[in-house]
């Protein structure tokens, strides 16, 4: 009686289709064209082709834990890549910003008159004021008053080119 009761429990036992994964709990899902596959330990992310039929994965199967640690190493090292970009872009806005600062500063050089020279070009055209405007002494007398006022406003202002930053 003992071993027909055996049989006919392991035939029962055998007979019956044992649960799919799926319904063990938790269904089956898709996420990003990929399947996640429940378990009791940790999910599986199922990176092969699927057979829906036979429902089971028919390539490479990673857990989630490792699939999270690959994507985190994956996104640091691409952070890193994005952070030497941005370093980069940095230093060259930074030289080319010195290099405009340069040109202007130069530019400035040349075109801006130093003190000196103002005061000599007003010197040298009141010198070339002809003789014959001259002969009146009011006259004469206006043009110096004018000239030292010309004169003193020039050394008021102070005027001196820009030293470059380089400098």
């Amino acid at each position: 009686m003992k071993f027909s009761f055996l049989v006919i429990w392991t035939f029962l036992l055998l007979s019956v289709d044992p649960p799919a994964t799926h319904a063990q709990g938790n269904p089956i899902q898709q996420y990003d064209g990929n399947i996640i596959l429940p378990s009791t330990f940790e999910d599986l992310i199922c990176l092969g082709n699927w057979n829906a039929e036979l429902e089971r994965c028919e390539g490479s199967a990673v857990s989630s834990g490792a699939l999270a640690a690959i994507s985190a190493a994956k996104s640091a090292d691409r952070l890193e890549q994005i952070r030497l970009l941005l370093n980069s872009i940095n230093n060259k806005l930074s030289e080319n910003t010195q290099a405009l600062i340069d040109l202007r500063n130069a530019f400035d050089l040349q075109g801006a008159p130093t003190t000196q020279s103002l005061r000599e070009a007003i010197i040298t055209r009141f010198e070339a004021v002809p003789s014959g405007i001259l002969t009146e002494d009011s006259v004469k007398e206006e043009l110096d008053r004018l000239r030292n006022d010309i004169l003193g406003e020039v050394e008021r202002r102070n005027l001196t080119p820009p030293r470059s930053s380089g400098e």
